[in-house]
């Protein structure tokens, strides 16, 4: 920039100024809790998915043991037989000082023998879900 009297004025780039304001910015706006919002879920996404199955058998039932992450604490577990399939889903909740969010998981299991799903039970215990799943009887 030139002015009349021909002094020149130079523009300096202040990287911290502008680092400071976009900081600024972010954290005293909605983007704010939307980020940590963000965070969270792809944080307890990853765990979900960390959810351990191991199925074993006997002459008499199927057990199914479901080890969930020791973050999850509240949310709900929905077993489901169609066929030789077992469909486990869990949507889990997800509580910040200011806002409540869901995140949901997903998987399907082959059994290896048919069940009597009317007769299934389960047992909550150490962030394990214990599933007894008698075989179906043929007659």
């Amino acid at each position: 920039m030139t002015q009349k009297d021909d002094k020149k004025y130079e523009v300096l780039p202040n990287e911290d100024f502008l680092s400071e304001a976009i900081e600024q910015f972010f954290a005293s706006s909605p983007f704010h809790e939307i980020l940590n919002h963000a965070e969270a879920m792809m944080t307890t996404s990853h765990s979900l998915a960390s959810i351990a199955t191991n199925v074993t058998e006997d002459d008499q039932a199927v057990y199914i043991d479901i080890q969930f992450p020791d973050h999850f604490v509240e949310g709900d577990i929905a077993l489901e037989v169609k066929a030789q399939y077992l469909h486990l889903s869990v949507q889990e909740k997800i509580k910040t000082d200011t806002t409540s969010s869901y995140s949901s998981f997903t998987k399907t299991i082959l059994m290896p023998a048919k069940i009597d799903q009317t007769n299934m039970t389960s047992i909550w215990k150490d962030q394990t879900l214990h599933v007894t799943a008698p075989k179906e009887t043929t007659q």
